[in-house]
């Protein structure tokens, strides 16, 4: 590959990523669902956590996919799946058509998801470049979280002329990293995959997670925080609603949301600086829970933008957890298996959004919104903080 190729799959990749995900659909996630699809907040929840099941048990396959047909083509599959499960949810009509681009979607993610970033590695890694990853990527997803923050903002204004108007103007935009991805140059691939080598990988990532305090301590406490997250976001629309926010104000909050994620993203070194570690432990705990519990006490409307304390974790959990994980690593000199541990811990994570989805789904079907963010609340809080004396026992 020469100098020109390699700078076009550069752009093209940021192009991609850019515009990886729906622009307009995040601020009427859950309400595009229930009044469209007439699906209930509980069918929701187990709907989410079944897909997130495929997801789990398609990614080892689909990587030997990506070895044997090669990873631009892996890619442009999923980008097809991807663009046919938003065309699902633009003119769904019913829960079994919201079922169909939910599981197109999650076949879709997972052929893209590791393809994708590999393809940008091998780019850099052929020019020699490779330590150039980290500014490509998180330049890239800088920039999504920001456009994404400005489409949020005439969302609401035209969900309140027609719900399906966000959805329908999703699609012509899917269609960029479609495209942008059949101009992608294939690099050597200096790698072979195979479906024993990723399950191999995986059990050496648990093994060394078992062995080493530091980590099984971050794997568990990153699990909670990453989980409860994820299911406190899907109440983020039936919360605003019952607090009585109009519909058209759902794309501020997400416009605050995701400048506060990216800040908070792009400034996670200063900010671990300022706190140092513990208070980073301390003030992730809070920043999770305590919003969740006064939300629930207290259902009014100031409230709702609760939800935006909720992202200044969302933008600096991800380089806290990973470098906290990668620095105990090469304290234990096993670095060899850095990639393997990175693996275990995002199953673990995966693995129990699952639960915490399906328990908020049965929470939900037997009590009221506000009693089952109350107990969400609660178990985080309390699980937060038995993890924080854990922490303070370990550096004591």
């Amino acid at each position: 590959m020469n100098e020109g190729e390699s700078r076009r799959n550069v752009l093209l990749y940021r192009l991609y990523v850019i515009f990886n995900e729906p622009l307009f659909w995040g601020p009427i996630l859950i309400v595009s669902l229930q009044k469209l699809a007439g699906m209930s907040l509980p069918e929701i929840y187990y709907m989410e956590a079944i897909v997130l099941c495929i997801c789990v048990v398609l990614d080892i396959p689909s990587g030997a996919l990506a070895d044997v047909i090669g990873r631009k083509q892996t890619i442009i599959i999923g980008r097809v799946f991807l663009f046919g499960s938003i065309l699902f949810f633009a003119i769904m009509t019913n829960a079994t058509e919201a079922w169909v681009g939910n599981i197109l979607w999650a076949i879709g993610y997972t052929l893209q998801s590791g393809a994708d970033t590999s393809l940008l590695y091998e780019t850099l890694k052929e020019r020699g470049r490779e330590d150039k990853y980290k500014k490509v990527q998180g330049q890239a997803v800088g920039a999504r979280l920001v456009l994404v923050a400005f489409c949020s903002l005439v969302v609401g204004l035209l969900a309140e002329i027609d719900l399906r108007l966000p959805l329908l103007l999703c699609l012509p935009f899917a269609l960029i990293p479609l495209v942008s991805s059949f101009f992608w140059r294939e690099p050597i691939q200096t790698e072979k995959y195979s479906v024993q080598k990723q399950v191999e990988t995986l059990m050496q990532g648990a093994s060394f997670v078992l062995r080493s305090v530091e980590v099984r301590w971050m794997v568990g406490f990153a699990a909670l925080i990453m989980s409860t997250s994820k299911v406190w976001f899907f109440t983020y629309n039936p919360y605003f609603e019952l607090v009585g926010m109009p519909i058209a104000h759902f794309g501020i909050i997400f416009f605050l949301l995701n400048i506060v994620a990216w800040l908070s993203s792009h400034y996670a070194y200063k900010i671990e600086q300022a706190l140092g570690e513990r208070r980073c432990v301390l003030v992730t705990v809070l920043c999770v829970g305590g919003p969740i519990m006064l939300m629930a006490l207290i259902p009014i409307h100031p409230f709702a933008y609760l939800v935006v304390v909720q992202n200044v974790v969302r933008g600096f959990m991800r380089p806290f957890f990973e470098d906290y994980i990668h620095y105990h690593i090469s304290a234990s000199e096993s670095g060899n298996i850095r990639a393997t541990v990175m693996s275990a811990q995002t199953t673990v994570a995966n693995l129990t959004a699952v639960a915490g989805l399906t328990g908020f789904g049965f929470l939900v079907g037997h009590l009221s919104l506000l009693n089952s963010l109350l107990i969400l609340g609660t178990l985080c809080l309390v699980l937060g903080m038995l993890s924080y004396w854990s922490y303070l026992r370990r550096i004591a």
